[in-house]
């Protein structure tokens, strides 16, 4: 009997330590909202030029213009660029797309997105920064769409 309480005790304390310890298992593409976008791709994509485009198209969908430009590669003219983008693009992008990824030859990416029964496309040009590794949306005055 003592036995049993002992042994019960224990496992009941394994499984507070694992309960609190559990880790969400949460996909990260549920998470930021990347899942539920109509999107179909062309090109070439990496898996890091991807999600950067699927991120920055949730935040204008949300008409998350400060999201949006916390995406920016060097955040000069970012605010701008994404009250831009918000403004023109933010409903059509509840809409089908279509991202064409073109690769340069250099540390650039070229990336239009089309929006089903929108007249028009939203250029971006995504910039790769070598000391991480990562990519950035090259944002200017005035660059804002074709």
């Amino acid at each position: 009997m003592r036995r049993a309480r002992i042994a019960g005790s224990l496992a009941a304390t394994a499984l507070l330590l694992s309960a609190c310890t559990a880790e969400d298992h949460t996909p990260p593409y549920v998470k930021d909202g990347t899942a539920d976008l109509d999107l179909s791709v062309t090109g070439q994509p990496v898996p890091k030029t991807l999600a950067l485009v699927e991120k920055a198209l949730v935040r204008i969908q949300q008409h998350d213009a400060d999201g949006l430009a916390k995406l920016s590669y060097d955040d000069k003219y970012a605010k701008e660029t994404a009250d831009a983008w918000v403004k023109k693009w933010g409903d059509a992008a509840r809409k089908p797309m279509v991202a064409n990824f073109l690769v340069s030859p250099k540390k650039y990416v070229d990336v239009t997105i089309r929006f089903k029964g929108v007249k028009g496309s939203l250029a971006l040009t995504l910039q790769e920064d070598t000391d991480d590794w990562s990519y950035g949306i090259v944002t200017r005055k005035g660059f804002y769409d074709d």
